[in-house]
């Protein structure tokens, strides 16, 4: 999560925490409408399986500024742990299983985009390799790639 742009959307928003759920795996099969897949967040039954993610807290009545009913997500309860061992219920985006595209790929300026806001977020440099691993394809559409890619490196 880019915690600046949300804080746009909501602005009480204030990071408590980079947070480890475990039972959940991040990746990049949301179906999108570009041809491209999304991050994701989706329960997995391999008990190693983890995601980091972004503790914030907020206040309730701004709730409505970015939640939305989706049939894409669930809002859902989660128990996440900080990196001081401190356990947390908080809720996530959850991803859908309709909605899971193991088949496409992110684009190249998609992927790159969720790789700098893992890295502005400190997550882990073993889980920044994962994702930076992740294989990603070359958006057709140029003129939208350029764009994202100079936006990236403002």
């Amino acid at each position: 999560m880019d915690v600046v742009e949300f804080g746009k959307t909501v602005p009480s928003a204030k990071k408590i925490a980079n947070v480890k759920l475990t039972g959940y795996k991040f990746g990049f099969s949301l179906t999108a409408d570009d041809g491209s897949t999304k991050a994701s967040l989706v329960p997995s039954d391999d008990i190693n399986a983890f995601a980091w993610g972004v503790l914030v807290e907020f206040n309730d009545d701004e709730l409505d500024n970015f939640f939305f009913q989706d049939e894409w997500f669930e809002w859902t309860t989660v128990n996440c742990t900080d990196e001081a061992g401190e356990i947390y219920q908080a809720k996530a985006f959850v991803t859908q299983p309709h909605a899971i595209n193991e088949f496409t790929l992110p684009y190249d300026w998609y992927h790159a985009k969720i790789l700098k806001i893992a890295t502005e977020q400190g997550f882990p440099d073993n889980y920044l390799t994962t994702i930076k691993l992740m294989p990603c394809k070359t958006d057709p559409d140029t003129k939208r790639s350029a764009r994202r890619f100079a936006k990236l490196n403002q």
